[in-house]
């Protein structure tokens, strides 16, 4: 059961990788199938949103500060997934060149 659970967590954060980058959807679900750290980079960028999101609960004096923290985390997130991203694609061409060569 608790590998259900893990499965459809990690799932959120393929999903939320995939709605930032939706052109990238494909190279997004084959990183995620061989990285647990891009797994895990999803599932930071799904924490942080839901923080985000919760921050209008907070005290009145704690919410600015909260916000700029959350967003700054979630933007931190989408560096790293683009990154990741990026490098995935130069492996992919470097790849294909020399079997082509």
């Amino acid at each position: 059961m608790a590998g259900a659970e893990q499965s459809d967590t990690g799932r959120d954060g393929i999903e939320a990788a995939i709605r930032h980058f939706p052109a990238q959807a494909t190279d997004i679900e084959a990183l995620a199938r061989e990285s647990e750290r891009f797994r895990d980079l999803c599932e930071e960028l799904v924490e942080a949103e839901a923080a985000l999101s919760a921050v209008d609960e907070l005290e009145m004096a704690l919410r600015a500060e909260r916000r700029l923290e959350w967003l700054a985390f979630v933007r931190w997130a989408l560096k790293e997934i683009d990154r990741d991203l990026r490098q995935t694609r130069v492996v992919s061409i470097n790849r294909t060149s020399r079997s082509n060569g």
